[in-house]
């Protein structure tokens, strides 16, 4: 089961799980797990890493993930670096998408973040 935040839930800074995020809630700094999933009324601003990412809700930062699905609800406002990349009608992205996961300039996923890291 993946860890579940919740929609009366707003977390301020780092969300680091070694499983599976289910978000509903609003999260203001970087969430990093196995399998992470926006919920259509959550809204994240910060960098979301993960093997897989599925977005419903809103980003405003950042995604890196091998494999990554916006919904028809999805608003993403960033850059998308993926492997992998499946984009339902409706969705909004206003950022470039970027073929570029796994190289060495990518964080992987699970890795400690050094210094303070914020959304622009």
């Amino acid at each position: 089961m993946p860890s579940v935040i919740s929609k009366t839930l707003k977390i301020k800074g780092q969300l680091e799980s070694s499983e599976d995020i289910q978000i509903d809630g609003d999260i203001e700094g970087d969430v990093r797990g196995i399998n992470v999933k926006i919920g259509q009324n959550a809204k994240v601003k910060g960098t979301v890493y993960g093997d897989e990412v599925e977005l419903a809700g809103t980003i405003e930062g950042k995604i890196e993930s091998k494999k990554v699905t916006l919904t028809g609800t999805a608003r993403m406002t960033g850059d998308i670096l993926h492997q992998d990349i499946k984009i339902d009608s409706g969705a909004f992205i206003s950022g470039s998408l970027k073929p570029e996961y796994g190289k060495s300039d990518s964080k992987p996923t699970l890795k400690p973040v050094t210094g303070g890291a914020s959304a622009a």
